[in-house]
């Protein structure tokens, strides 16, 4: 029996310096039925050349590949819909053109879904990849691999987006059924809005294996809707619009989560003014510490929000000094695995 299609879909915008990773990393895939689907949305820098000269490699392998470029900037949305338009596969994954995918990831994902009929979406774990390729290990979101009933999963991603889309494979059916045609308001968050309406409409499964290489560096739009704040106001329209879908759904789960997912946003806004105190932007620090009591009142009594408040007019050395001793004294950072939501199936990979 012929295996499923798998499309990968791959927007890019001005990601010439990654982006010979990212295909690089598509050619070496051990799944044999896949299509490649780049579009690039009105590139800057070299980024359709590099991608064109990639059409050789991919038909030595017998690999569909389309090459396609927009006239205009249509915007990352959008030029993503282009993609999924061209694409016929039976599973499909939006591949960031500066991430990268490791040889067994379409495999092991198609696997899973062959097992299990009612799982609408894999994620994977991930891994870091810095501006220089350098990776960094992280711990896994579930401490094992797994299938997990959709509305457990909605419950948790109430509190937690845990995939960006290079790590998700997504069964076609009930992506469009999820979908059905909506655009979401969302410059930053549709990628976890997305994941939310999966969990809607189907089970999640997890693949606890770092299949997935996340790049973070300084030009990406997360970095740039922290500073302007962007991301954190998308954040809290996402979660009351998670509460009505759970309410429209008859989920019950994730509404109780909601109370505790506000509040979680005070507690964000601390990591992301030590992170702008660290960048030298002491102006955006203050205005994530105005932020945090408007979602948790009582973090004004908190240690390292009143710590974080007094670093605001040190000078460079000072400050230097100042969040030299908070990071050795706190790791804001998750360092721990969670077991998978009650109910959860556990998998083997």
């Amino acid at each position: 029996m012929k295996k499923g299609l798998v499309s990968i879909l791959i927007p890019n915008y001005n990601y010439s310096r990654y982006l010979r990773n990212c295909l690089d990393s598509v050619l070496n895939q051990t799944y044999d039925n896949i299509e490649v689907i780049f579009r690039d949305n009105c590139s800057t820098d070299d980024s359709l050349d590099v991608a064109q000269r990639y059409i050789e490699k991919f038909k030595q392998k017998g690999i569909p590949y389309s090459v396609s470029s927009n006239k205009y900037n249509l915007g990352s949305a959008s030029n993503s819909i282009k993609c999924y338009n061209d694409s016929q596969g039976d599973y499909i994954i939006y591949l960031s053109s500066d991430d990268a995918i490791k040889p067994d990831f379409v495999e092991k994902c198609v696997s899973v879904f062959e097992k299990n009929p009612d799982v609408g979406m894999v994620m994977t774990h991930r891994d870091e990849i810095d501006e220089n390729g350098n990776v960094t290990e992280t711990p896994p979101f579930y401490n094992q691999s797994c299938v997990i009933d959709g509305e457990a999963q909605a419950a948790v991603f109430m509190m937690s987006g845990i995939a960006v889309p290079s790590q998700c494979m997504m069964r076609l059916g009930y992506y469009v059924r999820s979908t059905k045609g909506r655009t979401v308001p969302f410059q930053i968050c549709g990628d976890w809005y997305n994941n939310f309406m999966m969990s809607c409409c189907s089970d999640i499964a997890y693949i606890k294996e770092p299949l997935c290489l996340y790049r973070v560096h300084s030009g990406n739009e997360t970095n740039i809707s922290e500073e302007n704040l962007l991301g954190i106001f998308e954040h809290y329209q996402l979660i009351n619009m998670f509460k009505g879908l759970s309410e429209n759904y008859g989920m019950h789960k994730p509404l109780l989560r909601y109370n505790e997912a506000v509040e979680k946003l005070g507690s964000m806004c601390l990591r992301y003014a030590l992170k702008m105190l660290k960048n030298n932007k002491n102006n955006i620090a203050n205005k994530y510490l105005m932020l945090a009591p408007i979602f948790k009142q009582d973090i004004v009594n908190d240690e390292n929000y009143n710590k974080l408040k007094s670093y605001i007019n040190l000078n460079d050395e000072e400050l230097k000094n100042a969040i030299f001793q908070f990071e050795a004294e706190n790791n804001l950072n998750r360092v721990v695995s969670y077991d998978p939501p009650e109910g959860f199936i556990a998998i083997d990979i």
